[in-house]
């Protein structure tokens, strides 16, 4: 299967990029330069630089593709810092999720794997569990707002062009192996004691998955190891669809 994976060289993007690789024939499309620093990519395959934010690029790119994994996203230093008023969040996550959806259609690609995020850092009434039926919500950021749209943008292309997405909400991405968090000791401190983290290496075992399944039309399924994150989304779900197993226990002191 051809693949094209959107942020393939970025913090998530590298673990995507590995995983689905050893499986599939990957095509990793990212931008040419970032202000976030970028990691060393062990794969083989080719990389593609543009931005998902010119659907020119975005659609040359999707020709001859059977399945996108679109994870590009407007990165920061700072975890979650959008400054009001800035075009740059609205432009790449929303519109380029459109780009994205519309050049799939137009190629015809059978598959589009969205990552999103799960509301880890919402204070959910007692009692509620968030479940694929659970509409996004998060806690007032601009970051949340992009993340809501997208889904908006592919329950549209859903109900509307016949496109088969599934959407994957992930918690904290970090590293376990590495014990580390993209943004920093201190957001990889804060994840722990959130419990909101998910393993980046699952998320890329997840999507390996999510291209092989049966599926049609649009589904959600959560992604996030911590074992108290079971309590308030279905993660089981994900696990028994998917067919795969969450990284739920490691010694954080190692």
């Amino acid at each position: 299967m051809n693949v094209l994976i959107t942020g393939g060289l970025g913090w998530l993007g590298k673990a995507l990029t590995e995983v689905v690789s050893r499986h599939h024939t990957v095509q990793a499309f990212d931008l040419e330069s970032v202000e976030v620093p970028r990691e060393d990519l062990d794969f083989h395959g080719e990389v593609t630089f543009g931005s998902v934010t010119s659907f020119e690029q975005i659609l040359s790119s999707v020709k001859g593709q059977d399945a996108i994994i679109h994870a590009a996203v407007a990165s920061t230093v700072v975890r979650g810092l959008y400054k009001p008023g800035d075009p740059v969040p609205v432009d790449v996550n929303v519109r380029g999720t459109y780009n994205v959806l519309e050049a799939a259609r137009q190629v015809g690609v059978g598959r589009v794997i969205q990552i999103a995020a799960a509301e880890t850092h919402v204070d959910h009434p007692p009692g509620v569990f968030v479940d694929r039926n659970t509409p996004y919500a998060g806690a007032g950021s601009i970051y949340d707002l992009t993340k809501r749209l997208q889904e908006e943008v592919c329950g549209w292309f859903v109900t509307l062009h016949g496109l088969n997405v599934i959407t994957l909400r992930l918690g904290d991405i970090v590293d376990l192996e590495r014990r580390r968090s993209k943004h920093g000791d201190e957001a990889w401190k804060q994840a722990l004691a959130d419990k909101s983290w998910i393993h980046r290496y699952d998320v890329g075992e997840a999507c390996l998955r999510a291209l092989e399944i049966e599926h049609t039309g649009h589904d959600v399924f959560h992604l996030v190891g911590a074992p108290s994150a079971r309590r308030r989304f279905d993660v089981e779900r994900a696990e028994r669809v998917l067919g795969i197993e969450l990284t739920s226990q490691f010694d954080p002191k190692e």
